[in-house]
This record gives structure tokens, sequence and C-alpha cells, in this order.
């Protein structure tokens, strides 16, 4: 009887009952990472604002979606008027406030950061 092929998947020498040696099999590697500069730009005043205004509107739906049983019973309060709510609003926006958007000092921009997890 032959002993059986030392190569094959699952088998171990015979010999010494050690698993076969592993395979070179060198596979192509990865294309180099090429930085795409952001689209807007992150040293000036008006991209910081803009990009401040996308995190709030990204906040604001997170909120909405996940507490949308909640506002809907704060929804139907009878004394819940257009004051109430604008403060209300203002409340759960500030929120977002907490997010740094500014990467200086080896920071990290975190709204920057959470908004390219979502495209």
């Amino acid at each position: 009887m032959l002993p059986p092929y030392p190569y094959s998947h699952g088998r171990t020498d015979l010999k010494n009952n050690e698993p076969p040696p592993h395979r070179y099999s060198p596979s192509p590697s990865p294309p180099p990472s090429a930085d795409v500069p952001p689209f807007i730009p992150q040293d000036s005043p008006e991209g910081e604002r803009i990009l401040k205004e996308r995190f709030r509107k990204f906040w604001m739906a997170s909120l909405a979606e996940g507490f949308k049983d909640d506002l809907e019973e704060i929804r139907k309060e009878p004394n819940l008027g257009p004051s109430r709510l604008a403060l209300l609003i203002e409340s759960l926006a500030s929120g977002a406030e907490v997010f740094s958007s500014t990467s200086t000092g080896g920071g990290v921009n975190e709204m920057e950061v959470v908004l390219e997890q979502l495209s």
C-alpha cells in the first residue's frame, strides 16, 4: 500500500505525523491607496460650516429614527406649543455639538469620520 500524497489537504506525513509544510502561493499586492482630498476644504470656515450642517442633519435624523415612538408621545402633549417645540428641537440638536469638527493638534475630526462611514 502506498502512503497518501504528503501535500493533500487534511493529511499528515506518515513518517513523523506532522502536517505538510505550507506551500508559498504569491498573491497580487493590493493597489496603493490614493489619498483622495475631501470635497470640502477642511481649513476654511465655509467648509467647517457645511460639515457641521451635514452632521446636524445626520444627528437629527438618527434621533428621530431612534426615538420615534417617544417623540410621537411628546407630540401628543396638549401643552406643547411652538416655543416648547423649538426648545425641544434645539435641545436635541445640541447633542451634535459634543462631536469635534476640527482635527488640529493631532485630534480626530469626529464629524468627518461619521459622515465618511455613511458614504
